[in-house]
């Protein structure tokens, strides 16, 4: 049996009235209550994040623009423990069974929260990864494919 590996990949839609910062920072205290955790400033992926640990999973709450432009929290969950990454002889990565933990954290944290969290749909990540890509290239980048789920499994949160 190959070791298991948690995962979530949840959204929250913000009220817009907010500004960015206080609103993730609202959203993290929320689940940080939720879970019995604290949420600190931090990154995700080079950029500016809410972030805690917790049952060996570094959780970010970060902004990211979704459908039409509104303001959405998105909430990741990496595993952040390197021996879930690679084979215990060192001979490379590890052959790793992904349990995605996403529908239970979306029902729990709607329950505790009083916030309606769901799963970002197809048409979610694109207009996420629209708007990372013009974000991209206003500041000089190379376009709109951005960091993927796939990426995040490859190589981690950096």
């Amino acid at each position: 049996m190959k070791p298991q590996k948690i995962h979530l990949d949840i959204r929250v839609d913000t009220d817009e009235t907010m500004k960015t910062v206080e609103a993730l920072e609202q959203v993290a205290a929320s689940v940080g209550q939720a879970l019995n955790c604290t949420f600190v400033e931090g990154e995700f992926q080079r950029w500016y994040a809410q972030v805690a640990y917790v049952f060996g999973l570094k959780l970010s709450v970060v902004g990211v623009a979704g459908i039409g432009g509104k303001d959405v929290a998105k909430l990741v969950g990496s595993v952040i423990e390197k021996g879930f990454r690679y084979a215990p002889d060192g001979s490379g990565l590890a052959e790793i069974e992904r349990v995605d933990i996403s529908d239970y954290m979306v029902d729990l944290l709607t329950i505790r929260t009083e916030l309606q969290w769901y799963r970002p749909t197809p048409e979610d990540r694109a207009a996420e990864r629209a708007a990372a890509g013009r974000f991209d290239d206003m500041l000089g980048g190379v376009g709109p494919r951005g960091w993927t789920t796939d990426d995040e499994e490859k190589f981690g949160d950096w």
